[in-house]
């Protein structure tokens, strides 16, 4: 799953409205980011892990993965155990380096270098997936899922299976799914525990355009940033609020800025294993295989990590006394009832109307 979208460029323009709701453009720099030191994601750049079998293990085949999140998110230790199991299932004759964001490029530079193969493997999130691969936006659409297990089964069953068949055509296989955890809006300063609340509330979303449409919805002022310019722009108040999981809170340091999470958990938040289909093409049938066995592995591992960090994320955040709040979800889902229409006729009816009955809402 790929995103083709401009590169990330020194000069990234955000446009922000002000109390007289007029345009302003902030041109945050890339370069004034490394100055907020170690609180900031792009502080460091640690080197990648390599999954190695042994050290008799003479590799034939270096592959690089990358993510999107920091080596603090839990994923990282995730992927650095799928790629020991492909180590070890190859004999170590596939050696796969994992970076994390920034390392290999944006958020979305990631996707594009995947579909030309400067990327052989990335795991990336749903809202990023959507700008190369519309239909996708399908498991995106507000409030759509209940719980986990809800969202689980339609992934692991015929649709999800549907899903990743249809990027062959991208470039790019889908491995296997996995959860970055559900989506909560977080505040400096602001409790919404209804719709209400959230107009003219500037907030960092993801560049999938559903995203956009969903705050627009609720009356606020979404901007689409990388991840790696978000620290900057809340400290800065560019942005009033993001809404990311909250291990990704805690991953990123955001949780240094902002004082106040509101559980919307409006979206599930897929993550997709995806390789480069012009380089696992070239890998040997048995490494191919290797690969395809070890992200089975990879989608248990995935999921039942963050589900118990988002407890111990939870319980952390409420010990520290940070404000957390309940929101009316029904509420909240008339609210954005609106965005499910707009965007049928790009996911297409049948597959849209085939995951609204799976999820209870038809």
């Amino acid at each position: 799953m790929l995103l083709g979208v401009p590169t990330h460029a020194e000069i990234v323009p955000i446009t922000r409205k002000n109390n007289s709701c007029q345009g302003e453009n902030i041109m945050i720099e890339r370069r004034r980011l490394l100055k907020i030191g170690a609180s900031g994601i792009a502080a460091s750049v640690a080197m990648p892990f390599v999954g190695r079998t042994g050290w008799a293990a003479a590799p034939t085949h270096t592959l690089k993965l990358t993510f999107a999140d920091t080596q603090s998110h839990p994923l990282y230790d995730v992927l650095k155990r799928f790629s020991d199991d492909v180590s070890k299932r190859t004999s170590g004759a596939i050696e796969i380096q994992v970076f994390s964001i920034g390392q290999l490029g944006s958020g979305t530079n990631i996707l594009t270098g995947l579909q030309t193969g400067i990327i052989d493997f990335c795991a990336h999130t749903s809202g990023f997936i959507d700008t190369i691969f519309p239909k996708f936006q399908v498991v995106d659409l507000p409030f759509l899922f209940s719980d986990s297990a809800s969202a689980e089964r339609l992934l692991d069953g015929p649709t999800g299976a549907k899903l990743l068949d249809m990027l062959p055509a991208k470039g790019i296989y889908g491995l296997g799914y996995g959860h970055w955890g559900w989506r909560v809006v977080s505040t400096i300063d602001r409790k919404c525990p209804e719709p209400d609340a959230m107009k003219g509330l500037k907030i960092r979303v993801q560049p999938g355009a559903i995203f956009a449409s969903t705050f627009k919805a609720l009356g606020a002022s979404p901007v689409a940033i990388d991840l790696t310019e978000v620290y900057l722009a809340l400290s800065q108040r560019v942005i009033d609020a993001v809404e990311t999981p909250m291990i990704s809170l805690a991953a990123t340091k955001h949780d240094e800025i902002v004082n106040t999470i509101n559980m919307t958990n409006q979206v599930y938040n897929v993550g997709v294993m995806m390789a480069s289909k012009s380089k696992f093409d070239a890998l040997p049938k048995d490494a191919q295989q290797a690969i395809r066995d070890a992200s089975v592995n990879l989608t248990k591992d995935w999921r039942t990590t963050i589900a118990a960090k988002s407890d111990e994320i939870a319980q952390r955040y409420k010990t520290k006394g940070m404000t957390i709040v309940e929101v009316n979800r029904e509420h909240y889902l008339k609210a954005t009832e609106s965005v499910y229409p707009q965007f049928k006729d790009i996911i297409g009816a049948e597959l849209y109307d085939a995951v609204l009955k799976e999820a209870g809402h038809a």
